[in-house]
């Protein structure tokens, strides 16, 4: 599922319709939007379940030397609406323990992407645990699918990324990024509410 459709954006544009050109031209917009604000959130944002696997977390700490072991891993997307799965791999990276959700058992989770483990300490080699997840959001936000939009009707509406035009001495600028869609500092501020968590 996108983040907005094509005939939202045909909407926000007001053509009374699309071809089916129009219509893959539009999707492919939005997807390039899409990717733009993924990549200032560092995360993809639509609701989605995942399974990742995941090195043991560590810890500095000054009392020791190296690293010592924690109780808490960081999920790589949120927020997190559930948790399907949490199993121990065994260093050469096979099956291992299933774990247990619940406070007096083995792990719980809390929205913003945590795992803590309950009476002990998560393995820190790598490829450590594999958790399977759901993330995101759905509906995207209302502001983030604005965002969306207004990339993509920009992209279409300026296809040759012209950024500014003078008649006197005739001079043309154009965008060096993609398609012209760039984030406003506002825009920047916004996304920052949403930003993967490391």
């Amino acid at each position: 599922m996108a983040y907005a459709t094509a005939d939202e954006l045909r909407r926000l544009l007001r053509e009374p319709s699309f071809t089916e050109d129009d219509t893959a031209t539009a999707e492919l917009l939005i997807e390039l939007a899409e990717g733009v604000i993924e990549e200032e959130t560092g995360q993809a944002l639509e609701l989605s379940e995942d399974t990742v696997t995941l090195d043991g977390p560590t810890k500095d700490d000054s009392r020791y030397q190296g690293h010592t072991a924690s109780r808490h891993l960081i999920l790589p997307r949120w927020p997190v609406t559930a948790v399907a799965s949490v199993t121990l791999t065994d260093d050469t990276g096979g099956d291992g323990e299933t774990l247990t959700f619940g406070k007096d058992r083995d792990y719980t989770w809390s929205r913003d992407g945590l795992l803590h483990r309950r009476g002990g300490e998560w393995p820190t080699h790598d490829r450590a645990i594999e958790v399977t997840y759901t993330a995101g959001y759905a509906p995207v936000p209302a502001g983030v699918k604005r965002m969306v939009l207004r990339l993509a009707a920009g992209a279409w509406s300026n296809p040759e990324r012209l950024t500014s035009e003078s008649l006197g001495d005739h001079s043309k600028a154009w965008a060096a990024d993609a398609l012209g869609m760039e984030l406003t500092p506002a825009d920047r501020k916004t996304l920052g509410l949403y930003r993967a968590r490391t």
